[in-house]
């Protein structure tokens, strides 16, 4: 019987062992923390956040959709096409159309924007909605790689600080 008990007590510490040796999760960074970080790219313009009802009629979403969300656009949209949209999907969350409605409003965008802004119309090219997990985005601006950069590092777990650090000020 003592041996039964020993080797069950052996077993449980091995398991115990393995079991905290295997990679660890690090957390999410909050979704609004991660739009203060996109904010303090440089070249970024003053952006204000959208209200859900604007959200809700432009898009379409039902917010009931998200568990968080970040839908800002450029302060003055008639000079500047940058947004940001971070969203981290509820259970039972329709991806596809989620993803099927952002890529429209890219491509709404680049269309609005090919005959009267070759600025914005640029902001555009070589961007795409992106998925993480339980999280979808789309940034549109002119540091998009500094900006999914900071994003994809954020939603993987890392520190947001660091990232926005190292946009800001590379070394």
């Amino acid at each position: 019987m003592k041996k039964i008990i020993s080797a069950i007590i052996c077993i449980t510490i091995c398991i115990c062992c393995f079991a905290s040796c295997s990679g660890t999760k690090t957390a999410v960074q909050p979704l609004s923390e991660v739009y203060a970080g996109l904010e303090g790219i440089e070249n970024m313009p003053e952006m204000e956040i959208m209200p859900d009802s604007l959200i809700e009629t432009l898009f379409g979403f039902n917010l009931a959709d998200f568990e968080e969300y970040v839908f800002a656009e450029a302060a003055d949209p008639s000079v500047y096409a940058d947004a940001i949209i971070l969203i981290k999907l509820a259970d039972g969350a329709d991806l596809n159309a989620t993803c099927e409605t952002l890529d429209g409003y890219l491509r709404s965008v680049a269309d609005n924007t090919q005959s009267y802004s070759p600025e914005n119309y640029a902001k555009t090219n070589g961007n795409a909605v992106c998925v993480i997990g339980d999280y979808v985005y789309l940034v549109i601006t002119s540091e998009y790689q500094q900006a999914r950069q900071l994003v994809d590092n954020a939603l993987h777990g890392g520190n947001i600080d660091s990232a926005v650090q190292t946009l800001v000020n590379p070394e």
